[in-house]
């Protein structure tokens, strides 16, 4: 690399050549797929990266990849947030692209040519992306670029900057002021710190043009007022972060968080965009003071309705009892008491050699409208599958009754549904339905009379909907050596078996 000078962020313009630029990656997006047979490259699918660079603890910037699609997916499966890279601007180097599949992400990468541009105000892109410090962007182009890994000892020092705040938080906001102000604040950014109190399990999604899509829902408070605010991660980088976040013990600082209505919701929220940047415990004074004033809150309730908790961050332990005595408090106006719990019970009865048509259901992938038996597609107008505009995508889905039992009471009727059914029997929705009544015995009882550690959503009644609603996350077999009490249990089960069970 003779003739590559180092360069700070700073000290880029646009047009530099020979610069060679490290820093470590604070923020990635989803790489995107372009069918480029309508365009002048006609050359298979192209894919795009856009990530944001720092450098120290005042400069960033953004950098976007350019590639084909396999290129790009190899680079942004390999670099994720915490890699500290090289980026080199020499027009006399080739792209070199012969590194093997089995980058750390914790290592740097070195790229050569990409374009130091100019960041124009006028540019619409300008609010997909996090606010930096840069007046230019990185574009790195296919071809053109050299992007490989950078492993010296200097990388340590890049490290810190994930714990800073990429600008000076001059006018952070409390939650109570938000929510006290929504309408004034309506179509601003604005910055707050907060403490993850729930994580929801991911969740899938059929988009109605057929792709794909994965989101993550958490909720978190800041201790200026009982309320909290439920969030979605939609980018693949967070979503997989947020699984390590610990509820009451996460600091997240949210810069340029957006005050904006919410067509789905119906109100105005506060929400997490691509130009939002997240901060995980922010190493600044006001960390230890708000994490301090969320240790009374209970980390297994949540408010979000359509969020399914991530069943590894559930730590209260229940009986049935408690779990009744909790559903009969009365809730606050307008709100449902809902909450996560562990409940260590014998698995009493499992629907499986059930003749009902219910315990299969054909639903559109897209609108998740159930499929009468007599009809192909949903019939929703409003679905693509159901409106006949492209071809119906059905998946099916198993719905189990699960009855359970332990020295306290039953709980009876509780909901074993979709993906988490499959995994329980350890077969898919399809693999069951072509199974014979015996082979479906056999799966009941790989859990009947079983004690078990199960973890439960557990929903409240409301005026639509008179009673509670048990929906089981993940059942595991508690074996004997963690069965410290057993006795009164075990003469339960023998006499329940002995009635000819």
């Amino acid at each position: 690399m003779s003739g590559v000078c180092k360069q700070a962020l700073r000290s880029l313009h646009p047009g530099m050549q020979n610069a060679l630029v490290i820093g470590i990656i604070a923020n990635s997006f989803n790489m995107k797929t372009i069918d480029t047979t309508r365009t002048r490259f006609n050359n298979g699918d192209r894919g795009v990266w856009t990530f944001t660079l720092r450098d120290s603890e005042e400069d960033s910037i953004n950098v976007t990849v350019w590639g084909s699609e396999q290129f790009v997916r190899r680079l942004s499966s390999n670099f994720r947030i915490g890699s500290v890279g090289r980026f080199v601007t020499n027009e006399t180097l080739m792209l070199y692209i012969g590194y093997p599949y089995f980058f750390r992400h914790d290592f740097a990468m070195e790229v050569i040519n990409p374009k130091v541009l100019e960041r124009r105000p006028d540019d619409r892109n300008e609010i997909f992306v996090p606010s930096v410090s840069s007046t230019c962007s990185l574009t790195v182009n296919e071809g053109n670029a050299l992007v490989q890994i950078h492993d010296a000892p200097t990388r340590a020092k890049y490290e810190p900057l994930l714990m800073l705040p990429i600008k000076k938080l001059t006018g952070l906001r409390t939650l109570k002021s938000i929510f006290e102000n929504l309408e004034a604040l309506r179509d601003q950014y604005v910055d707050v710190l907060v403490v993850v109190t729930f994580v929801s399990d991911v969740r899938n999604a059929m988009t109605r043009d057929g792709r794909s899509i994965r989101s993550r829902t958490f909720e978190a408070m800041d201790g200026s007022t009982d309320k909290i605010v439920s969030l979605t991660l939609w980018e693949n980088e967070w979503i997989g972060r947020a699984a390590s976040w610990e509820p009451k013990r996460t600091v997240l600082l949210l810069v340029d968080a957006p005050v904006a209505y919410d067509n789905f919701k119906k109100k105005i929220v506060l929400s997490i965009v691509r130009k939002t940047m997240i901060t995980e415990n922010p190493d600044i004074p006001q960390c230890a003071a708000i994490r301090n004033t969320v240790q009374c809150y209970n980390n297994d309730i949540m408010s979000e309705n359509f969020a399914t908790p991530n069943p590894d961050t559930i730590t209260s332990v229940m009986t049935i009892k408690e779990i009744s005595e909790k559903l009969n408090k009365k809730p606050k106006q307008g709100e449902r008491i809902q909450f996560a719990t562990i409940l260590k019970a014998y698995v009493m009865d499992m629907n499986v050699e059930s003749l009902s048509p219910a315990v299969l259901s054909t639903r559109c992938a897209l609108c998740k409208k159930v499929i009468a038996d007599n009809q192909d597609s949903c019939m929703n107008l409003e679905c693509p599958s159901g409106n006949g505009t492209r071809v119906p995508l059905n998946v099916m889905s198993l719905n189990l009754k699960v009855n359970l039992k332990d020295s306290t009471g039953y709980l009876i009727g509780c909901r074993l549904f979709g993906h988490v059914a499959e995994r329980v029997l350890g077969c898919t929705a399809n693999e069951f339905q072509a199974m014979i009544l015996p082979q479906r015995t056999e799966l009941k009882w790989k859990l009947a009379l079983e004690k078990c550690d199960i973890r439960l959503h557990v929903l409240g009644p409301t005026a639509t909907i008179p009673n509670a609603i048990y929906n089981i996350l993940s059942i595991c077999r508690i074996q004997e050596d963690e069965d410290t009490e057993d006795t009164e249990d075990t003469e339960l089960i023998n006499n329940f078996v002995s009635n000819n069970y």
